[in-house]
């Protein structure tokens, strides 16, 4: 079951399609849905970080370290954990404002 696969289909604008062929090309990616799934698992993972309450940093080209920040991550609800998502909740977990 868990390699069963379901066909979804995405509206795009020409700017958000535009934008994630470059990235996809960027990453040195084949397809659209490579793009997508590995999307999908970086924001799995930075909300997971958040979850457990650990901070994203991104060393500059100078050294300097920052903090990521991710505004669209931020609800006035929180989120269920990844772990619940997984399960198959995952129309509960809406996060972005």
């Amino acid at each position: 079951m868990e390699n069963e696969k379901r066909r979804l289909q995405f509206d795009f604008s020409v700017e958000a399609l535009t934008r994630l062929d470059m990235l996809k090309d960027q990453a040195g990616l084949n397809t659209r849905a490579e793009a997508i799934r590995h999307a999908l698992r970086l924001l799995e993972w930075t909300v997971e970080q958040r979850q457990e309450g650990s901070k994203i940093l991104v060393q500059t080209g100078s050294g300097e370290l920052r903090e990521a920040v991710f505004p669209f991550l931020e609800s006035e609800r929180p989120a269920k954990p990844v772990s619940e998502v997984r399960d198959g909740q995952a129309g509960d977990m809406v996060v972005a404002r």
